[in-house]
């Protein structure tokens, strides 16, 4: 994050604060918002299976559908918790004031091109914030393991199930 995204960052949560937008968004946060989850994960995926995914665009489009579907699918089988803190992280990246916040761009995140995805989850990567950094090993683990856990995606990775008897 360079100097003006750190001071833009303070600027929106000293108003956001001030105005008491922050309480207001952090409790309608824990609550699950699927729009939230598949606008997140629409601009979040192709950046995080750059590479992995198809050159042509609607072989890439389907996959990113069927990894949304997987995560989705996915979601009810983890500890109550870590639902709670990736619906909230989600519901917490869908909204602007929280997302300037947490990213700081003041475009959606469908607006920001790959290159800024990858900026953007490699910052939270480096973070010194534990908290951005646990946000991107939950997301990378559950992204990763819904695409890769997909049958068809093993032969890239030379993959080879075991055989029960």
């Amino acid at each position: 994050m360079d100097r003006r995204q750190f001071i833009l960052s303070g600027i929106a949560l000293g108003t956001a604060a001030s105005l008491g937008i922050g309480s207001l968004s952090w409790q309608r946060s824990l609550q699950q918002h699927n729009d939230n989850r598949d606008l997140v994960l629409s601009a979040l995926l192709p950046a995080l299976l750059y590479g992995a995914l198809p050159q042509d665009a609607t072989l890439a489009a389907t996959e990113l559908n069927r990894t949304k579907a997987a995560v989705a699918d996915f979601m009810p089988f983890l500890p109550q918790r870590q639902q709670q803190e990736l619906h909230q992280l989600f519901n917490l990246l869908a909204n602007r004031v929280t997302q300037l916040a947490l990213t700081g761009h003041i475009a959606a995140l469908p607006q920001l091109s790959i290159a800024q995805r990858l900026q953007l989850l490699s910052q939270w990567r480096d973070s010194y914030l534990s908290l951005l950094q646990q946000a991107y090993h939950g997301l990378r683990e559950l992204l990763y393991g819904a695409y890769y856990g997909q049958s068809e995606h093993w032969q890239a990775l030379a993959y080879t199930p075991p055989r029960f008897r």
